[in-house]
């Protein structure tokens, strides 16, 4: 390689690293990663050590709540036993033990306390540990005829008057905590309650950190990882397991050791690596005695977050240090680069002045296009309210005659009544003119209603969308359209509205809608020679379907294809525009909603307005 060097370029490098200023240059990069170095190691060491007290320091208080926090638990059942102890139920079922009457009466008293006291069983046992009675005696696993004469608690409390123990259920395989205390008086026999700590256990995989519980042998019975669970801190003498064994505290669980090995950080810190072989966790280990039941609490913290943040800690010294040497020498170069901001700074107010000028420019022709469109929106939507005002106007029209009519009638009738009420007068015949007289107010109240549902039809309104009470808007459609249906012997049929149901829209122009489509099914009925035209409402999902069918003759294939199609109608001229459905399709989508027309397979047409479900509970204005 050397070879491919020219050889003056070889004497001129060599010439260059034998100069003074080399040398100097060198030492300096030298004495620069050396400093470096030592800052980072300093800055990492002291970092760590602070670290790792701080998480010890974090841990203990932590161990000493956990602590408080279990005795606590376990001493608030204490009483429990005691106070039944004293129970005479109790002792009248150890002198009496085959008596079914004691033994339901224990049974239903143990069962009531264990619910109240929320505890996993309470249950009694006679002096040859044969039990009589529990709280699950109903339970395909009850503990009624099992006998613990070989439990610690059972023995400890018939010798001193009170035990306590920590075991797997032989009966249900469910761990618990036992607490048992014999009962004073002439029958001999002990009261037990067990515990469930897996709340508590579920606590611990939740919180923070991990935790153990062993007890006096070093069997970790609580844990937050469900592996280390049942696994000792060390391996179990021989005499240990035998004596496991026939206290069955563990039944027959292997209780293999954990996985531990030791190392240290530095002359103060020790940290372990525990856990099972294939998931081990190096952590910083801390203990804590659980005062009176010779247990131990462990926690394991792992140290990865103190390392990290002494590596931070260590990276931002060397950065610090390398800081300081660019701050050097960005002092050196300042000034230069100064001189050059300057010119960029013109170079760039000029390009920002001359973009901010394309920008204004481009801006106005924007909003001429903003102002353009809005404008053709607000002609769009008034020849809309034009459009449907007309197509409101149009059914009026085309609804005169069959109106007329029904406003003749009770004019007719207005006048003979006029005229009998007259003539009753002038007999004398009071109560007969009265009677004329109410006839009178009722057929003027029924004009009223007419002209009041004609005005509110034909107003124009603008498009202003509220709740609408389903009901009221039937009844208002079938009423402007009633006079038509009864001059063409068509039946209207309104079917029962689901009651409170109310959709998103507006009154008048669903009216509109559905007077359009009520007078499209009158008139295909009575083509057949009369029939019938029903409204009905559901709900379907968020929004409400409202039907109107007919007993016509149904919709042809062309007709569905250009069903609301402007200006296409089937009727004769003059007798329609082709408007009304066109007209309601685009109702119906300014409300949200949708028209759909379909043929029923039982013979007519169906036409489905679909409008959004007005929010429960909301104020529906009348």
């Amino acid at each position: 390689m050397a070879d491919c060097v020219p050889a003056g370029l070889q004497r001129a490098a060599v010439s260059a690293l034998r100069t003074p200023r080399w040398r100097r240059t060198v030492a300096l990069l030298l004495a620069v990663v050396i400093g470096g170095l030592g800052l980072a190691f300093a800055a990492w060491r002291v970092s760590l050590d602070v670290a790792l007290a701080q998480t010890q320091d974090e841990a203990q208080r932590h161990l000493r709540f956990v602590a408080h926090e279990l005795t606590g638990a376990l001493d608030k059942y204490e009483a429990v036993p005691q106070v039944l102890a004293r129970h005479p139920a109790l002792a009248g079922l150890l002198a009496q033990p085959t008596s079914a009457a004691r033994v339901a009466e224990v049974n239903a008293l143990l069962e009531g306390v264990a619910r109240d006291a929320a505890a996993a069983a309470i249950f009694l046992v006679d002096a040859q540990g044969l039990t009589l009675a529990s709280s699950n005696w109903q339970d395909a696993q009850t503990f009624v005829g099992q006998n613990y004469a070989y439990r610690p608690y059972f023995r400890d409390a018939m010798r001193s008057g009170s035990g306590h123990f920590y075991a797997r259920g032989s009966t249900t395989g469910t761990p618990g905590y036992f607490i048992a205390h014999r009962l004073n008086g002439g029958a001999a026999g002990v009261v037990v309650l067990k515990v469930s700590l897996d709340e508590m256990e579920a606590n611990w995989a939740r919180s923070a950190g991990e935790l153990m519980l062993a007890d006096a042998r070093g069997v970790v019975f609580l844990a937050s990882r469900s592996e280390w669970k049942y696994r000792t801190l060390a391996p179990l003498s021989a005499a240990a397991r035998d004596e496991l064994q026939a206290t069955q505290q563990y039944g027959d669980l292997p209780l293999t050791p954990l996985v531990r090995a030791a190392s240290r950080l530095s002359s103060t810190w020790r940290v372990e690596r525990v856990g099972t072989a294939d998931a081990p966790l190096r952590a910083l280990l801390t203990e804590q005695a659980v005062d009176g039941r010779g247990w131990q609490l462990l926690s394991l913290t792992e140290i990865r977050g103190a390392e990290q943040i002494a590596a931070g800690r260590a990276w931002a010294a060397a950065l610090a240090w390398v800081s300081l040497l660019l701050a050097l020498a960005y002092a050196q170069l300042r000034r230069r680069r100064a001189r050059e901001r300057l010119a960029a700074q013109g170079e760039l107010r000029a390009a920002h002045d001359s973009l901010e000028a394309r920008i204004a420019e481009r801006t106005r022709e924007l909003q001429a296009r903003v102002d353009e469109l809005h404008r053709t929106e607000l002609a769009l939507r008034a020849t809309q309210d034009d459009l449907v005002q007309a197509g409101k106007l149009a059914v009026l029209g085309q609804m005169a005659a069959s109106i007329t009519h029904e406003i003749n009638q009770p004019l007719a009738a207005l006048r003979a009544l006029n005229d009998n009420a007259r003539v009753f007068l002038q007999r004398g015949m009071q109560e007969d003119a009265e009677g004329n007289l109410v006839a009178i107010d009722q057929l003027t109240q029924r004009i009223a209603a007419i002209v009041a549902q004609l005005k509110g039809f034909a107003r124009r309104d603008e498009l202003r969308v509220q709740p609408v009470p389903v009901a009221a808007a039937f009844q208002a459609a079938m009423a402007l359209v009633g006079a038509e249906a009864r001059r063409q012997r068509v039946a209207l049929v309104c079917e029962p509205v689901p009651e409170g149901l109310a959709v998103m829209g507006q009154q008048v122009r669903i009216e509109q809608v559905l007077v359009n489509l009520l007078r499209n099914g009158i008139d295909a009925s009575a083509e057949q020679g009369g029939g019938t035209v029903t409204l009905s409402a559901e709900v379907f999902g968020p929004t409400a379907l409202l039907r109107v069918t007919d007993s016509g003759p149904g919709l042809s294939d062309e007709v569905l294809a250009r069903l609301f199609e402007p200006f296409f109608t089937t009727k004769r001229r003059g007798d329609g525009l082709g408007l009304g459905l066109s007209i309601s399709a685009s109702i119906a989508n300014a409300l949200g909603g949708s028209l759909q027309g379909s043929n029923r397979p039982e013979g007519g047409a169906q036409f489905c307005l679909r409008l959004p479900l007005a929010p429960s509970g909301t104020t529906i204005s009348p």
